[in-house]
This record gives C-alpha cells, structure tokens and sequence, in this order.
C-alpha cells in the first residue's frame, strides 16, 4: 500500500495491558497514515525509563512516532544480551546504576501521569476486554514452546510459585490500574476515550478521533490468541 504519510500535532499513548487489541490500534493507526510505534522490542518502554531516571522528557529517546502502543519490557535480564542489537539497551545499561537480574519489567504505559503533563495536548486510550479474557490470553502465550514465556508481572519475572499466584498478582494490577487511570482522567474526559476492545465499535474510537478524519474499514484484530 502505497499513501502519503501524515503527521499528528501531538501524541496518542495507550496506556492498558497487553494481549487487548494493542496490535490492532497500532495497524489501524499505521493504515490510516499515521507512524504507530507497538512495543518495538522492548525499545520504546527501554527509551522512557531512562528519559525517567534522567529527569528528561519520556520521550526524548524515542520521539519519531505519532502513536505509541504496549508500552513495555519484561526479562529486563535479558539486556545484556541484547544490547548489540538495540543501541537503547546499551545507553540504558551505561547510564544507569540497576540490578537487572532482579528488575522487574518496565511499563511504560504507567506513566501516563508524566505523559499528560509532559505532553498535555495528547491523548490517551485505554484499552480493555473481560479482565480473565486478558489474563488467558497472556496464558496462551506460553503454550508456544517459546524459550522466553510470559511469566512476568510488577514483581518480575518468573517470581511466584504457581499459576495462580501469577493469575492473582495480574488481576490486582489490572483492577488498580485501571482505577488509577480512570481516577487520573475523571475531569479530563476529552483526553482519555475507554475503548472496549470485545465490547466497543470501531466508531467509537473514530468519533473519538473525529479530528484525524480515520477510516473504519483498516480495523481488524491482530497478533490475536484463542481464548481456551
């Protein structure tokens, strides 16, 4: 497909879990003509943790995108091995004084306070489907054989005994997050659209977005699990 790239006056930052639809925001963005940034390796979420540390704008590493979607890193131990590959990995690792076997992962997508404030003529999207829907979906991911399964939550990574421990730590960072965020938001309602992934219209986000004048026939689900 060939189109004219376009260009936003500020930023779209989504700021729910992944695993609900954070893959079809960014495609539906990119197939409008917008540069959506989704998850980038770790990279983007890498990028404002360090602009964090360094009392910078969360951008300052990472501002040639319009959208920014799942905005995370987990196995922060892994850097190490990647950072011939992703020079961000390297700055981060050279200018900060961390433990990586035992830092949790970077969600990026928390600072949306920072972001608001840094940022204060952008807009936000929370992105949601069933809360045990998010959860089996991040289950799925582990059914692939992968070397690398999705075991981590804001206590690290691989950190509880069993499943369900894990299943329990997910669903209470869900429900606080999504009550900070709402809370955050509550007299800012033209910055913040909640977007129901399972439950919403593709016409809402676009009325939403009237302004980027967004064509509901690119919406489509990507990167997408069965739910078991």
């Amino acid at each position: 497909m060939f189109f004219t790239r376009k260009r936003l006056s500020n930023y779209i930052f989504q700021i729910g879990f992944n695993r609900c639809g954070t893959s079809s925001l960014a495609h539906f963005f990119e197939q409008n003509g917008y540069k959506a940034a989704h998850w980038q390796n770790g990279t983007i979420a890498v990028g404002m943790e360090l602009a964090r540390v360094e009392n910078k704008p969360l951008l300052t590493y990472c501002n040639e995108f319009d959208i920014y979607t799942d905005l995370e890193k987990v196995n922060m131990w892994r850097l190490p091995k990647l950072k011939w590959r992703y020079p961000i990995f390297r700055k981060y690792l050279n200018r900060t004084d961390v433990d990586i076997e035992n830092k949790p992962p970077r969600y990026a997508y928390k600072y949306f306070n920072p972001l608001e404030k840094q940022y204060p003529n952008s807009k936000f999207i929370l992105n949601a489907r069933e809360k045990e829907d998010c959860i089996r979906s991040r289950l799925n991911l582990n059914k692939d054989n992968r070397k690398i399964i999705y075991r981590s939550c804001r206590c690290g990574d691989n950190t509880h005994d069993s499943i369900d421990d894990l299943i329990l730590c997910w669903g209470s960072e869900w429900d606080e997050h999504h009550k900070s965020v709402l809370e955050y938001f509550k007299d800012k309602n033209d910055k913040l659209l909640y977007f129901n992934i399972e439950n919403d219209s593709i016409e809402k986000l676009i009325k939403f977005f009237s302004e980027l004048k967004l064509e509901a026939r690119y919406w489509g689900k990507k990167n997408e699990t069965a739910i078991k």
